[in-house]
């Protein structure tokens, strides 16, 4: 935002959203990278357990320009796509990870909470 000359000013809330949006889409790649080092029975992620998720997600699309081919053509991958289970596809249904909206306790001694909703 700050390279952008066209920008003038931004809200206190907008920084907020976006590392917050930063946040998920960090977590989002991990999970899904986990899921690639699990297939391979391993307990360490590596750089191909990223280039793996990038290339079987599509909602990671915009980084497969990004991730050194190397790392593609170690796993096998190559540049087509289509021979590879999708994850989040029928064949292995991995839903997007979604936080769920934090609770706020309120006021209250002892025992004797109320939940916000």
């Amino acid at each position: 935002m700050k390279a952008d000359e066209d920008v003038r000013m931004i809200s206190a809330e907008a920084p907020v959203i976006f590392a917050k949006a930063c946040e998920m889409f960090i977590l989002e790649l991990t999970l899904r990278s986990w899921m690639h080092t699990e297939e391979n029975k391993r307990r360490t992620l590596q750089k191909n357990d990223i280039a793996a998720a990038i290339t079987r997600t599509d909602i990671f699309d915009f980084l497969v320009d990004i991730v050194p081919r190397d790392e593609l053509k170690e796993e096998g991958f190559g540049v087509a796509r289509a021979g590879l289970p999708a994850i989040g596809g029928p064949a292995n249904s991995m839903p997007y990870y979604y936080v769920p909206q934090q609770q706020q306790v309120i006021g209250g001694t002892g025992g004797d909470h109320q939940e916000a909703r």
